[in-house]
Protein backbone atom coordinates (compact mmCIF):
# COMPACT_ATOMS: atom_id res chain seq x y z
CA UNK A 1 0.00 0.00 0.00
CA UNK A 2 2.84 2.37 0.83
CA UNK A 3 4.41 1.85 -2.62
CA UNK A 4 1.09 2.51 -4.37
CA UNK A 5 0.67 5.70 -2.38
CA UNK A 6 4.11 6.90 -3.50
CA UNK A 7 3.23 6.33 -7.15
CA UNK A 8 -0.19 7.93 -6.92
CA UNK A 9 1.18 11.01 -5.22
CA UNK A 10 4.06 11.40 -7.70
CA UNK A 11 1.87 10.83 -10.75
CA UNK A 12 -0.75 13.32 -9.59
CA UNK A 13 1.88 15.94 -8.85
CA UNK A 14 3.44 15.49 -12.28
CA UNK A 15 0.31 15.29 -14.39
CA UNK A 16 -2.09 17.92 -13.11
CA UNK A 17 -0.21 21.10 -14.11
CA UNK A 18 0.41 19.90 -17.65
CA UNK A 19 -3.14 18.98 -18.61
CA UNK A 20 -4.56 22.40 -17.80
CA UNK A 21 -3.42 24.09 -20.99
CA UNK A 22 -2.01 22.15 -23.93
CA UNK A 23 -0.91 23.72 -27.20
CA UNK A 24 0.40 20.66 -29.05
CA UNK A 25 -0.08 16.91 -28.69
CA UNK A 26 2.31 14.28 -30.07
CA UNK A 27 1.39 10.60 -29.83
CA UNK A 28 3.67 7.83 -31.10
CA UNK A 29 4.63 4.21 -30.53
CA UNK A 30 7.73 2.21 -31.44
CA UNK A 31 7.00 -1.46 -32.07
CA UNK A 32 9.70 -4.06 -32.75
CA UNK A 33 9.89 -7.83 -33.05
CA UNK A 34 13.01 -9.99 -33.23
CA UNK A 35 14.12 -13.61 -33.45
CA UNK A 36 17.15 -14.50 -31.37
CA UNK A 37 19.23 -16.92 -29.35
CA UNK A 38 20.75 -16.62 -25.88
CA UNK A 39 23.22 -19.11 -24.39
CA UNK A 40 22.23 -18.20 -20.82
CA UNK A 41 19.28 -15.79 -20.84
CA UNK A 42 18.77 -15.72 -17.05
CA UNK A 43 22.42 -15.90 -15.89
CA UNK A 44 21.66 -19.24 -14.26
CA UNK A 45 24.04 -22.02 -13.18
CA UNK A 46 24.53 -25.48 -14.66
CA UNK A 47 24.83 -26.66 -18.25
CA UNK A 48 22.57 -26.66 -21.32
CA UNK A 49 21.20 -23.21 -20.59
CA UNK A 50 20.79 -21.92 -24.18
CA UNK A 51 17.46 -21.26 -25.89
CA UNK A 52 15.97 -19.52 -28.93
CA UNK A 53 13.30 -16.87 -28.45
CA UNK A 54 10.83 -14.51 -30.10
CA UNK A 55 10.79 -11.00 -28.67
CA UNK A 56 8.20 -8.22 -28.96
CA UNK A 57 8.74 -4.69 -27.64
CA UNK A 58 6.13 -1.89 -27.56
CA UNK A 59 7.00 1.68 -26.47
CA UNK A 60 4.13 4.19 -26.61
CA UNK A 61 4.75 7.85 -25.84
CA UNK A 62 2.50 10.87 -25.38
CA UNK A 63 3.93 14.40 -25.34
CA UNK A 64 1.93 17.49 -24.39
CA UNK A 65 3.83 20.65 -25.30
CA UNK A 66 3.36 24.27 -24.26
CA UNK A 67 5.60 27.28 -24.76
CA UNK A 68 7.29 26.94 -21.37
CA UNK A 69 6.40 23.45 -20.24
CA UNK A 70 6.01 19.88 -21.45
CA UNK A 71 4.61 16.61 -20.15
CA UNK A 72 5.93 13.30 -21.46
CA UNK A 73 4.19 10.03 -20.58
CA UNK A 74 5.87 6.86 -21.82
CA UNK A 75 5.81 3.10 -21.27
CA UNK A 76 7.71 0.01 -22.37
CA UNK A 77 6.51 -3.59 -22.52
CA UNK A 78 9.08 -6.21 -23.55
CA UNK A 79 8.15 -9.89 -23.81
CA UNK A 80 10.41 -12.79 -24.78
CA UNK A 81 8.79 -16.17 -25.51
CA UNK A 82 11.33 -19.01 -25.45
CA UNK A 83 11.09 -21.91 -27.86
CA UNK A 84 12.26 -24.42 -25.26
CA UNK A 85 13.61 -24.81 -21.73
CA UNK A 86 12.16 -21.58 -20.26
CA UNK A 87 8.86 -19.85 -19.71
CA UNK A 88 8.10 -16.39 -21.00
CA UNK A 89 10.17 -13.47 -19.76
CA UNK A 90 8.38 -10.13 -19.48
CA UNK A 91 9.56 -6.74 -18.30
CA UNK A 92 7.47 -3.58 -18.01
CA UNK A 93 8.02 0.07 -17.19
CA UNK A 94 6.17 3.36 -17.36
CA UNK A 95 6.55 6.92 -16.22
CA UNK A 96 5.91 10.60 -16.65
CA UNK A 97 8.16 13.67 -16.74
CA UNK A 98 6.88 17.21 -16.37
CA UNK A 99 9.32 20.02 -17.26
CA UNK A 100 8.75 23.73 -16.86
CA UNK A 101 10.73 26.92 -17.42
CA UNK A 102 8.79 29.59 -15.51
CA UNK A 103 11.38 32.27 -16.32
CA UNK A 104 14.56 32.80 -18.27
CA UNK A 105 16.67 31.93 -15.24
CA UNK A 106 14.73 29.04 -13.65
CA UNK A 107 13.95 25.54 -14.91
CA UNK A 108 12.46 22.59 -13.07
CA UNK A 109 11.10 19.09 -13.60
CA UNK A 110 9.13 16.40 -11.79
CA UNK A 111 9.13 12.71 -12.59
CA UNK A 112 7.46 9.46 -11.51
CA UNK A 113 7.89 5.91 -12.73
CA UNK A 114 7.32 2.22 -12.12
CA UNK A 115 9.30 -0.77 -13.37
CA UNK A 116 9.01 -4.54 -13.08
CA UNK A 117 11.77 -6.81 -14.41
CA UNK A 118 13.43 -10.20 -13.98
CA UNK A 119 16.90 -9.52 -12.58
CA UNK A 120 19.69 -10.71 -14.85
CA UNK A 121 17.47 -11.60 -17.83
CA UNK A 122 18.55 -10.60 -21.33
CA UNK A 123 15.54 -8.32 -21.75
CA UNK A 124 15.76 -6.60 -18.35
CA UNK A 125 16.08 -2.81 -18.83
CA UNK A 126 19.74 -2.87 -17.74
CA UNK A 127 20.60 -5.55 -20.32
CA UNK A 128 18.40 -4.74 -23.32
CA UNK A 129 20.43 -4.45 -26.51
CA UNK A 130 20.09 -0.85 -27.61
CA UNK A 131 19.01 0.08 -31.11
CA UNK A 132 21.59 2.32 -32.75
CA UNK A 133 20.52 5.97 -32.78
CA UNK A 134 21.45 7.77 -36.01
CA UNK A 135 23.85 10.69 -35.64
CA UNK A 136 22.20 14.02 -36.40
CA UNK A 137 24.74 16.65 -37.51
CA UNK A 138 22.36 19.41 -36.35
CA UNK A 139 21.71 17.94 -32.90
CA UNK A 140 22.48 20.20 -29.90
CA UNK A 141 24.98 19.23 -27.25
CA UNK A 142 23.86 16.53 -24.83
CA UNK A 143 25.71 16.14 -21.50
CA UNK A 144 27.92 13.06 -21.48
CA UNK A 145 27.06 12.03 -25.04
CA UNK A 146 29.80 13.75 -26.98
CA UNK A 147 27.17 15.20 -29.32
CA UNK A 148 27.01 18.75 -30.55
CA UNK A 149 29.67 21.42 -31.00
CA UNK A 150 27.85 24.48 -29.68
CA UNK A 151 28.43 26.43 -26.46
CA UNK A 152 29.18 24.51 -23.32
CA UNK A 153 26.17 23.23 -21.40
CA UNK A 154 25.27 24.64 -17.98
CA UNK A 155 24.41 21.52 -15.98
CA UNK A 156 26.60 18.63 -17.15
CA UNK A 157 26.64 16.50 -13.99
CA UNK A 158 23.83 14.19 -12.90
CA UNK A 159 22.72 15.70 -9.59
CA UNK A 160 20.44 12.90 -8.39
CA UNK A 161 22.18 10.02 -6.54
CA UNK A 162 22.08 6.66 -8.28
CA UNK A 163 19.37 4.90 -6.30
CA UNK A 164 18.86 1.56 -8.03
CA UNK A 165 21.81 -0.83 -8.26
CA UNK A 166 22.38 -3.59 -10.81
CA UNK A 167 21.95 -6.39 -8.20
CA UNK A 168 24.78 -8.50 -9.64
CA UNK A 169 24.53 -10.78 -6.60
CA UNK A 170 20.96 -11.76 -7.56
CA UNK A 171 21.65 -12.71 -11.19
CA UNK A 172 20.48 -16.27 -11.75
CA UNK A 173 18.08 -16.43 -8.79
CA UNK A 174 15.02 -15.75 -10.94
CA UNK A 175 14.05 -12.86 -8.67
CA UNK A 176 11.73 -10.13 -9.96
CA UNK A 177 12.29 -6.56 -8.86
CA UNK A 178 9.51 -3.97 -8.83
CA UNK A 179 10.50 -0.36 -8.26
CA UNK A 180 8.37 2.75 -7.85
CA UNK A 181 10.16 6.08 -7.86
CA UNK A 182 9.57 9.79 -7.95
CA UNK A 183 11.76 12.87 -7.99
CA UNK A 184 12.31 16.43 -9.01
CA UNK A 185 14.98 19.00 -9.66
CA UNK A 186 15.30 22.75 -10.06
CA UNK A 187 18.07 24.88 -11.54
CA UNK A 188 18.50 28.64 -11.11
CA UNK A 189 20.87 30.95 -12.97
CA UNK A 190 22.14 33.48 -10.43
CA UNK A 191 24.29 35.45 -12.87
CA UNK A 192 25.97 35.13 -16.23
CA UNK A 193 28.49 32.77 -14.60
CA UNK A 194 26.80 31.22 -11.55
CA UNK A 195 24.22 28.42 -11.38
CA UNK A 196 22.72 26.52 -8.43
CA UNK A 197 20.67 23.35 -8.64
CA UNK A 198 18.87 21.03 -6.27
CA UNK A 199 17.16 17.66 -6.64
CA UNK A 200 15.36 15.03 -4.57
CA UNK A 201 14.22 11.43 -5.05
CA UNK A 202 12.24 8.66 -3.40
CA UNK A 203 12.22 4.99 -4.40
CA UNK A 204 10.58 1.80 -3.18
CA UNK A 205 12.03 -1.53 -4.32
CA UNK A 206 10.26 -4.87 -3.83
CA UNK A 207 11.61 -8.36 -4.64
CA UNK A 208 9.55 -11.47 -5.40
CA UNK A 209 9.77 -14.86 -7.10
CA UNK A 210 10.42 -15.01 -10.83
CA UNK A 211 8.69 -17.19 -13.39
CA UNK A 212 11.66 -19.28 -14.56
CA UNK A 213 13.08 -20.67 -11.30
CA UNK A 214 11.84 -21.86 -7.95
CA UNK A 215 14.27 -19.67 -6.01
CA UNK A 216 12.95 -17.13 -3.59
CA UNK A 217 12.91 -13.49 -4.58
CA UNK A 218 16.35 -12.26 -3.61
CA UNK A 219 18.14 -14.37 -1.02
CA UNK A 220 16.14 -13.15 1.95
CA UNK A 221 12.69 -13.09 0.37
CA UNK A 222 10.66 -9.98 1.11
CA UNK A 223 13.27 -8.89 3.67
CA UNK A 224 15.40 -7.61 0.78
CA UNK A 225 12.87 -4.84 0.12
CA UNK A 226 13.94 -1.27 0.75
CA UNK A 227 12.74 2.33 0.56
CA UNK A 228 15.22 5.08 -0.23
CA UNK A 229 15.08 8.85 -0.34
CA UNK A 230 17.52 11.73 -0.56
CA UNK A 231 18.63 14.84 -2.36
CA UNK A 232 21.50 16.86 -3.83
CA UNK A 233 22.48 20.52 -3.84
CA UNK A 234 25.10 21.87 -6.24
CA UNK A 235 26.80 25.08 -7.33
CA UNK A 236 28.77 25.69 -10.55
CA UNK A 237 30.61 28.66 -12.02
CA UNK A 238 31.58 29.40 -15.61
CA UNK A 239 35.27 30.37 -15.56
CA UNK A 240 35.80 30.60 -19.33
CA UNK A 241 33.67 30.03 -22.42
CA UNK A 242 34.70 26.35 -22.33
CA UNK A 243 35.36 25.54 -18.67
CA UNK A 244 32.92 25.21 -15.81
CA UNK A 245 33.56 23.92 -12.27
CA UNK A 246 31.67 23.60 -9.02
CA UNK A 247 30.76 21.60 -5.92
CA UNK A 248 27.85 19.36 -5.05
CA UNK A 249 26.75 17.55 -1.93
CA UNK A 250 24.18 14.80 -1.49
CA UNK A 251 22.54 12.80 1.27
CA UNK A 252 20.51 9.60 0.95
CA UNK A 253 18.95 7.07 3.27
CA UNK A 254 17.96 3.45 2.52
CA UNK A 255 15.67 1.62 4.93
CA UNK A 256 15.51 -2.18 4.53
CA UNK A 257 12.78 -4.49 5.79
CA UNK A 258 15.48 -6.83 7.09
CA UNK A 259 17.33 -5.98 10.29
CA UNK A 260 20.82 -4.63 9.68
CA UNK A 261 20.49 -3.36 6.12
CA UNK A 262 19.74 0.32 6.80
CA UNK A 263 22.34 2.70 5.34
CA UNK A 264 22.93 6.45 5.23
CA UNK A 265 25.22 7.96 2.59
CA UNK A 266 26.66 11.47 2.52
CA UNK A 267 28.74 12.58 -0.48
CA UNK A 268 30.75 15.66 -1.42
CA UNK A 269 32.14 16.06 -4.95
CA UNK A 270 33.95 18.61 -7.08
CA UNK A 271 32.53 18.85 -10.61
CA UNK A 272 33.86 20.15 -13.89
CA UNK A 273 32.92 20.39 -17.54
CA UNK A 274 35.30 21.33 -20.33
CA UNK A 275 34.94 21.62 -24.07
CA UNK A 276 38.47 20.70 -25.09
CA UNK A 277 37.97 21.59 -28.75
CA UNK A 278 35.26 21.39 -31.42
CA UNK A 279 35.11 17.59 -31.04
CA UNK A 280 36.03 16.65 -27.47
CA UNK A 281 34.10 17.25 -24.22
CA UNK A 282 34.84 16.25 -20.64
CA UNK A 283 32.31 15.90 -17.80
CA UNK A 284 33.67 14.78 -14.45
CA UNK A 285 32.94 14.63 -10.72
CA UNK A 286 35.27 13.42 -7.98
CA UNK A 287 34.83 13.25 -4.23
CA UNK A 288 34.17 11.02 -1.25
CA UNK A 289 31.11 9.25 0.15
CA UNK A 290 30.70 8.68 3.88
CA UNK A 291 28.75 5.47 4.48
CA UNK A 292 27.00 4.66 7.75
CA UNK A 293 25.76 1.05 7.77
CA UNK A 294 23.72 -0.64 10.43
CA UNK A 295 25.81 -3.81 9.96
CA UNK A 296 29.31 -3.79 8.49
CA UNK A 297 32.04 -1.23 8.90
CA UNK A 298 31.19 2.41 8.17
CA UNK A 299 34.06 3.68 6.06
CA UNK A 300 34.48 6.51 3.53
CA UNK A 301 34.70 5.51 -0.13
CA UNK A 302 35.97 7.31 -3.23
CA UNK A 303 33.10 8.35 -5.49
CA UNK A 304 32.74 10.15 -8.80
CA UNK A 305 32.01 9.92 -12.50
CA UNK A 306 33.73 10.59 -15.81
CA UNK A 307 32.54 11.01 -19.40
CA UNK A 308 35.15 11.79 -22.05
CA UNK A 309 33.50 12.07 -25.45
CA UNK A 310 34.37 12.83 -29.04
CA UNK A 311 31.80 13.76 -31.64
CA UNK A 312 32.59 13.92 -35.36
CA UNK A 313 30.52 14.33 -38.50
CA UNK A 314 29.81 10.60 -38.85
CA UNK A 315 30.97 9.08 -35.59
CA UNK A 316 30.69 9.57 -31.83
CA UNK A 317 32.24 7.72 -28.92
CA UNK A 318 32.54 8.08 -25.16
CA UNK A 319 34.63 6.62 -22.37
CA UNK A 320 32.69 6.46 -19.10
CA UNK A 321 33.41 5.60 -15.48
CA UNK A 322 31.34 5.75 -12.31
CA UNK A 323 31.87 4.82 -8.67
CA UNK A 324 29.04 5.23 -6.18
CA UNK A 325 27.17 3.66 -3.28
CA UNK A 326 24.11 1.79 -4.50
CA UNK A 327 21.32 -0.16 -2.79
CA UNK A 328 21.00 -3.84 -3.69
CA UNK A 329 18.64 -6.67 -2.91
CA UNK A 330 21.15 -8.54 -0.75
CA UNK A 331 22.89 -7.41 2.42
CA UNK A 332 22.13 -3.72 1.98
CA UNK A 333 24.19 -1.21 0.02
CA UNK A 334 27.40 -1.91 -1.87
CA UNK A 335 30.04 0.27 -3.54
CA UNK A 336 29.64 -0.17 -7.30
CA UNK A 337 32.39 0.67 -9.81
CA UNK A 338 31.70 0.69 -13.56
CA UNK A 339 33.99 1.49 -16.50
CA UNK A 340 33.05 1.26 -20.17
CA UNK A 341 32.59 2.95 -23.47
CA UNK A 342 30.33 3.23 -26.50
CA UNK A 343 30.83 3.96 -30.18
CA UNK A 344 28.47 4.76 -33.05
CA UNK A 345 29.18 5.33 -36.74
CA UNK A 346 26.90 6.43 -39.57
CA UNK A 347 27.70 4.10 -42.46
CA UNK A 348 25.31 5.76 -44.90
CA UNK A 349 22.32 8.09 -44.76
CA UNK A 350 20.18 5.05 -43.92
CA UNK A 351 22.41 2.74 -41.91
CA UNK A 352 24.34 2.91 -38.64
CA UNK A 353 26.54 0.63 -36.58
CA UNK A 354 27.37 0.83 -32.90
CA UNK A 355 29.25 -0.99 -30.15
CA UNK A 356 29.41 -0.77 -26.38
CA UNK A 357 31.19 -2.55 -23.55
CA UNK A 358 31.38 -2.12 -19.80
CA UNK A 359 32.59 -3.87 -16.66
CA UNK A 360 31.02 -3.52 -13.19
CA UNK A 361 32.18 -4.60 -9.76
CA UNK A 362 30.19 -4.47 -6.52
CA UNK A 363 32.26 -4.30 -3.34
CA UNK A 364 30.78 -5.72 -0.14
CA UNK A 365 31.38 -3.69 3.03
CA UNK A 366 33.98 -5.10 5.46
CA UNK A 367 32.37 -7.38 8.01
CA UNK A 368 30.06 -9.06 5.46
CA UNK A 369 32.62 -10.96 3.39
CA UNK A 370 31.98 -14.30 5.10
CA UNK A 371 28.27 -14.62 4.15
CA UNK A 372 29.06 -13.45 0.62
CA UNK A 373 31.74 -16.12 0.24
CA UNK A 374 29.52 -18.86 1.69
CA UNK A 375 26.72 -18.01 -0.75
CA UNK A 376 29.11 -18.07 -3.73
CA UNK A 377 27.72 -14.77 -5.05
CA UNK A 378 29.26 -13.21 -8.14
CA UNK A 379 30.31 -9.58 -7.73
CA UNK A 380 31.72 -8.69 -11.17
CA UNK A 381 29.84 -8.32 -14.44
CA UNK A 382 31.12 -7.69 -17.97
CA UNK A 383 29.19 -7.28 -21.22
CA UNK A 384 29.70 -6.21 -24.82
CA UNK A 385 27.24 -5.52 -27.64
CA UNK A 386 27.41 -4.74 -31.35
CA UNK A 387 24.34 -3.25 -33.08
CA UNK A 388 23.32 -2.59 -36.67
CA UNK A 389 20.39 -0.46 -37.82
CA UNK A 390 19.18 0.19 -41.39
CA UNK A 391 16.23 2.29 -42.47
CA UNK A 392 14.08 0.40 -45.01
CA UNK A 393 11.22 2.89 -45.24
CA UNK A 394 10.49 6.17 -43.50
CA UNK A 395 8.93 4.34 -40.56
CA UNK A 396 10.46 0.87 -40.90
CA UNK A 397 13.93 -0.28 -39.89
CA UNK A 398 15.91 -3.50 -39.88
CA UNK A 399 17.72 -4.08 -36.56
CA UNK A 400 20.32 -6.63 -35.48
CA UNK A 401 22.60 -7.15 -32.51
CA UNK A 402 25.19 -9.59 -31.16
CA UNK A 403 26.10 -9.72 -27.48
CA UNK A 404 28.30 -11.31 -24.84
CA UNK A 405 28.04 -11.06 -21.06
CA UNK A 406 29.55 -12.88 -18.09
CA UNK A 407 29.27 -12.96 -14.30
CA UNK A 408 32.65 -13.18 -12.56
CA UNK A 409 33.48 -13.93 -8.94
CA UNK A 410 31.80 -16.43 -6.66
CA UNK A 411 32.18 -20.20 -6.83
CA UNK A 412 29.15 -21.14 -8.94
CA UNK A 413 29.24 -22.88 -12.33
CA UNK A 414 27.67 -20.11 -14.41
CA UNK A 415 28.03 -20.31 -18.23
CA UNK A 416 28.62 -17.10 -20.16
CA UNK A 417 25.78 -15.64 -22.16
CA UNK A 418 26.32 -15.00 -25.85
CA UNK A 419 23.90 -14.71 -28.74
CA UNK A 420 22.10 -12.24 -30.92
CA UNK A 421 18.85 -11.21 -32.53
CA UNK A 422 17.50 -9.81 -35.80
CA UNK A 423 14.17 -8.18 -36.54
CA UNK A 424 12.16 -5.16 -37.60
CA UNK A 425 11.21 -1.92 -35.84
CA UNK A 426 8.22 0.26 -36.81
CA UNK A 427 7.34 3.81 -35.76
CA UNK A 428 3.60 4.54 -35.48
CA UNK A 429 2.00 7.95 -35.06
CA UNK A 430 4.04 11.14 -34.78
CA UNK A 431 7.38 10.79 -36.54
CA UNK A 432 9.27 13.60 -34.79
Amino acid sequence: MRARAYLALCAATVAMPAFAQTTETRLSADVSSTLGYSNNPFSSTGSNTGAAFVSVDIRPQLRLLRERSSLTISADANVQQYVNRYNRSDNYSGGAVYSITPSEHISASLSAGIQSSLIGSTNAPYNQFAIVTPIDPTAPATPGSGLGTGTIVVDPILTTPINNGTDIGLFGTGARRRTINGGGNVSAVLSARDVVNASAFIINSHYSNGANTNNIGGLLGNLDNYTGYGGTVGYSRQFTANIQAGLQGSASKYNYDTEGGDTSVYSVQATTTARINAYWTLNAALGVSFINRQIGNSDPALSGSLALCRRGVRSAYCLNANRSVQPTGILGTQVSTTVGGNYSYRLTERSNIGASADFSRNTTPPGLNDPINRLGIGDEYGRATINYDRQLRQRLRFIASANYRQIFGGNLNRPSDFGGQVGLALRLGDYR
